[in-house]
């Protein structure tokens, strides 16, 4: 059984919209030949269309490539306003809060010119 994603389910989320529009841009006049234009499975723009599966990235990024459509503006036509990007079940930078690099380690202290003196024990 396919697993369903949350953004498939999401108010906003209209990838018949994005089907329906790049089928314009190509001058396609159906799925199948939408699918061939994009060089991907016509089952793939099935499940979409039918909100079985997102859209991934190969399908935007084939879109991208025959439309010269940014992927803002593909994603816009989606629906998916979110500045962030889905990573699947890789989530960064949700479950804590991000240090920038330079913060994570304390900063090592440059050597100084003169030697340091041993204080040895007599």
């Amino acid at each position: 059984m396919r697993k369903n994603t949350a953004i498939v389910h999401r108010a906003g989320y209209t990838p018949n919209h994005l089907l329906d529009t790049l089928m314009v841009k190509l001058e396609v006049k159906s799925d199948a030949a939408l699918a061939r234009s994009l060089g991907i499975p016509a089952s793939t723009i099935s499940k979409v269309r039918h909100r079985q599966m997102a859209v991934n990235s190969s399908l935007l990024l084939a879109a991208h490539e025959v439309t010269e459509m940014s992927i803002r503006e593909l994603r816009n036509l989606l629906g998916d306003t979110e500045t962030r990007y889905w990573l699947g079940d890789l989530d960064f930078g949700r479950t804590k809060e991000r240090i920038p690099a330079f913060l994570e380690r304390p900063r090592m202290v440059p050597p100084s010119s003169q030697p340091m003196q041993m204080q040895g024990h007599a």
